[in-house]
C-alpha cells in the first residue's frame, strides 16, 4: 500500500517505519526536521518536509495520494517542566490540529486513518477497562478532550474511516523513556507516593506490531486498546528497571511534594490507575505482543540501548 506516515522518527515510528519497509508498503513520512530526511530514506522510505498543521505546504509533494494515512506524531512534553495554562492550552491546540488536519487529509484522499489514543481510564481494585470503557481525562491527559470528540464523530459518521489504537504508556530506546532510563541509569529515578497504582504498558515494537496488524485488517470505525498482558504498579516497574541495569533503588518521594514541585498536571497522570484488556485487539486484529510482561520488554530495549551506545562508542557513528 501507498502509505502517508505522519510522525516516522518518533519512538513508536523508529521502530515502525523499517517495518512497513520491510512488508512491501510505499513510505512517505512526514517530518518538521530537515536532518532527518536523510535517516527516512535511508530506511527505504520517501522523505516530506512539512508540519501536519499546515497541509497545503505539503500535500502536492506526494507523486500519488496515498492509500492510508497513519498519525503517531504528538506534540513534545517534556518531564521536569511545570506546565503553566498557556502552555496546557498550547498543548491542547496543537494536538487538536494534529488531529484535525489528519482527518482533513484523510477525507481529502478519500482514505482509512489510524488515530493513536491512550489508556486514559479509572480502574478500582480488580475492575479491568476495555474499550467500552469511558475516557477519563484529568491532568495533563486533557489535551486530548477535544480529539476524543473529533475521533467519535468520524466513527459516528464513517467518513473517513477511522481506526484508533489506545496505547498503553510506550516503553523502547527513544522517546520519553530514553529520558527516563537515563535519568534511572544516574541513580535519579523516583518513585512517586506509594507508586502502587497501575499504569498499562506496551513495548515500542509491539506498539509498531498492531499498526502493522491494522492496516492488514483495517476495521475502520474500531478502536483497540494496545497494552501487554501483564499490569504492574509503577513502583515494581521502577524497582525491577533498577535491578536490571543494576542501579541503587529508586527513593520515594511524597506524592504532595511532587504535585507540589511539578504541578496537578503531571501529578494526576503519575497517580493515574488503570488495569486494561487487549482482547479486543487479540480477537480482531490478530494481534499478539511479542513481550506480553513488561520484564522481557525491559530487557529488550536495555539490549537495544547497550548495543547502541557500544556503536556510539567504538566510533562507527559519526
Amino acid at each position: 500500500m501507498k502509505v502517508f506516515l505522519i510522525g516516522g522518527t518518533g519512538l513508536i515510528g523508529s521502530y515502525l517505519l523499517p517495518r512497513l519497509i520491510e512488508k512491501g508498503h510505499e513510505v512517505y513520512a512526514l517530518t518538521r526536521d530537515e536532518s532527518k530526511l536523510a535517516k527516512i530514506s535511508k530506511l527505504g522510505a520517501y522523505g516530506i518536509l512539512g508540519d501536519i498543521r499546515n497541509p497545503l505546504m505539503f500535500k502536492k509533494l506526494l507523486p500519488d495520494k496515498p492509500e492510508i494515512i497513519i498519525l503517531l506524531a504528538m506534540p513534545v512534553i517534556r518531564p521536569g517542566r511545570r506546565i503553566t495554562k498557556d502552555m496546557k492550552d498550547d498543548l491542547r491546540a496543537e494536538t487538536n490540529d494534529f488531529f484535525r488536519k489528519s482527518i482533513y487529509l484523510a477525507t481529502y484522499w478519500k482514505c482509512p486513518l489510524i488515530l493513536p489514543g491512550g489508556t486514559s481510564y479509572k480502574t478500582e481494585n480488580n475492575e479491568t477497562a476495555d474499550e467500552t470503557w469511558p475516557i477519563l481525562r484529568k491532568g495533563l491527559t486533557e489535551i486530548g478532550t477535544d480529539t476524543d470528540e473529533m475521533v467519535n464523530e468520524a466513527i459516528k459518521s464513517g467518513y473517513p474511516g477511522v481506526i484508533q489504537l489506545i496505547y498503553g504508556k510506550i516503553y523502547g530506546n527513544g522517546g520519553l523513556f530514553r529520558l527516563l532510563y537515563d535519568m534511572a541509569e544516574k541513580g535519579r529515578s523516583t518513585i512517586i507516593g506509594s507508586g502502587e497504582n497501575f499504569i498499562p504498558n506496551i513495548y515500542a515494537g509491539d506498539a509498531a506490531a498492531a499498526v502493522i496488524a491494522a492496516i492488514e485488517k483495517l476495521p475502520v470505525g474500531e478502536k483497540f486498546i494496545i497494552a501487554d498482558d501483564t499490569p504492574v504498579s509503577q513502583r515494581d516497574f521502577s524497582l525491577f528497571m533498577a535491578e536490571i541495569i543494576k542501579k541503587k533503588r529508586p527513593v520515594h518521594m511524597p506524592a504532595l511534594i511532587f504535585r507540589l514541585i511539578a504541578g496537578k498536571d503531571f501529578y494526576d497522570v503519575v497517580r493515574m490507575n488503570c488495569r486494561v484488556s487487549n482482547e479486543k485487539a487479540k480477537r480482531i486484529l490478530g494481534w499478539q505482543p511479542q513481550y506480553s510482561s513488561y520484564k522481557e520488554g525491559l530487557k529488550e530495549t536495555i539490549r537495544q540501548i547497550n548495543e547502541e551506545k557500544t556503536i556510539i562508542t567504538s566510533g562507527r557513528i559519526a
